[in-house]
């Protein structure tokens, strides 16, 4: 019955960043296209709407419109009053068990990677063998802890690829990784891009 709830556990967490994350892009290209939609009707007076790119124009129109709404909120979101807002509503889902979770981990990661700045942030970018010796992987260090000998650790965030909001979490001693000079932001981009954009350099030294 415990391995059950272990699969069952390990399942859902794997599926629900998933899936909120194909909700979430979903959701903004239905606003997208909406908007779309609300726009063509005074833009045929324009273009003539039996243009094979008119609806590829309108929805370019609606992603438009949907990024600047979201440069608006950002704008507001940074005022004092709507940030006391913004900060309740994240309070309020922190609380809720599971969701709270995910949703501290989502903005984490996505802070992360725009380049935000919080002192929750991931710490630094290390190069650890993973998922076995001879291969590498970026690892994202989250805390660092000491056992009873005073051997010290690092508390790691592996993401996966493309999607960064879920991954592994592992505690390795430092002297099994390899520090590396990539930003966090730089790294998120690696990952999210599997690695067609970043460095072409790295400092990993093989055994």
């Amino acid at each position: 019955m415990g391995k059950i709830k272990t699969i069952l556990a390990t399942g859902t967490v794997t599926v629900i960043p998933l899936a909120l994350t194909v909700y979430v892009l979903q959701f903004f290209f239905k606003i997208a296209i909406s908007f779309g939609g609300a726009v063509s009707e005074p833009l045929e007076q324009f273009v003539d709407a039996n243009f094979p790119g008119f609806q590829l124009l309108t929805s370019i129109i609606g992603i438009v419109i949907v990024l600047i709404s979201l440069i608006i909120i950002g704008f507001f979101a940074r005022n004092v009053f709507f940030s006391r807002i913004v900060n309740w509503m994240e309070s309020f889902f922190k609380k809720i068990p599971l969701i709270g979770i995910i949703y501290s981990t989502t903005r984490q990661i996505m802070e992360s990677i725009s380049g935000g700045s919080n002192k929750d942030s991931f710490k630094k970018v290390i190069y650890i063998q993973y998922p076995r010796k001879g291969v590498w992987t970026l690892g994202f260090v989250t805390s660092e802890s000491t056992n009873k000998q005073g051997e010290s650790f690092y508390h790691l965030f592996i993401p996966t690829t493309p999607n960064p909001t879920s991954g592994f979490f592992l505690i390795a001693p430092k002297e099994d990784v390899t520090q590396s000079d990539i930003s966090v932001e730089e790294g998120f981009r690696m990952i999210v891009s599997s690695g067609m954009v970043g460095s072409n350099q790295n400092q990993i030294v093989k055994d």
